[in-house]
């Protein structure tokens, strides 16, 4: 597999030997930097990293941006060996960054109760390489719960409606000192899922919104991209004590 970035910073990840565009046919030779199309467009060649995997994976149902992705990997504080339990899988984005943090040592298994979504989480999965460290399993938490024995997990995630009654749930596979995050829309869940993570106990308990501005640089002036994303998201972080 490559990822091609043509003459205008557009990505494609090729998973065979050719690439059909707009701009021609691209063959793609082994340990080939460059690649030209039969129209005489130029591509850079590369292998893919996990953030190329990100942006180009097909995607289900909503889908978390990176900016919420690295802060729930900072306040969690997650690393190599560690055992995550995510609930509310999509498409896999945020399992992909989990699995890539905790690496071959560790495990993460993610929870999704819709089994297409399930499935194209796997495929995503699978394109990142990370069969071996993620697990995807189809349950409704929210009426099963999860299947990790008491105190077993480093960290937990929930994406889901009504988070904030996984709090007990969250709470009991969490070990002593283990961290929670939760991804809500709507500001309501998130002072829900705030005010049941202290209802449980929980220290350190936080709600932040991430707003990020990139910049672009022109001849006439520099100045924010007009096209930002406002608002994606609330993240809640609770320490199990």
């Amino acid at each position: 597999m490559k990822v091609l970035i043509d003459e205008r910073g557009r990505k494609y990840l090729v998973e065979g030997r050719e690439l059909h565009t707009k701009q021609g046919i691209v063959r793609i030779e082994d340990d080939a930097h460059r690649a030209s199309s039969h129209l005489g467009h130029s591509f850079v060649v590369l292998d893919p990293d996990i953030v190329d995997i990100y942006e180009k994976m097909p995607r289900a149902g909503s889908f978390m941006l990176k900016k919420d992705i690295a802060l729930i990997l900072a306040c969690l504080g997650v690393g190599a060996g560690k055992t995550v339990v995510d609930a509310g899988a999509g498409s896999g984005a945020l399992a992909i960054f989990l699995g890539n943090v905790v690496g071959p040592g560790g495990r993460v298994v993610t929870y999704e109760r819709n089994r297409d979504f399930a499935e194209r989480a796997e495929r995503n999965l699978g394109l990142a390489g990370l069969q071996g460290v993620v697990e995807v399993r189809v349950r409704d938490v929210l009426d099963d719960g999860f299947d990790e024995p008491d105190s077993s997990a480093d960290a937990v995630t929930l994406d889901m409606k009504e988070s904030w009654k996984m709090i007990s749930e969250a709470k009991r596979v969490l070990r002593r000192g283990g961290r929670t995050a939760i991804y809500t829309v709507y500001v309501e869940h998130a002072r829900a899922a705030h005010e049941a993570l202290l209802k449980e106990g929980f220290a350190e308990v936080r709600t932040i919104e991430t707003v990020t501005r990139e910049m672009e640089f022109r001849r006439q002036g520099s100045r924010p991209k007009t096209g930002r994303v406002g608002h994606s998201g609330y993240l809640t972080f609770g320490r199990k004590v």
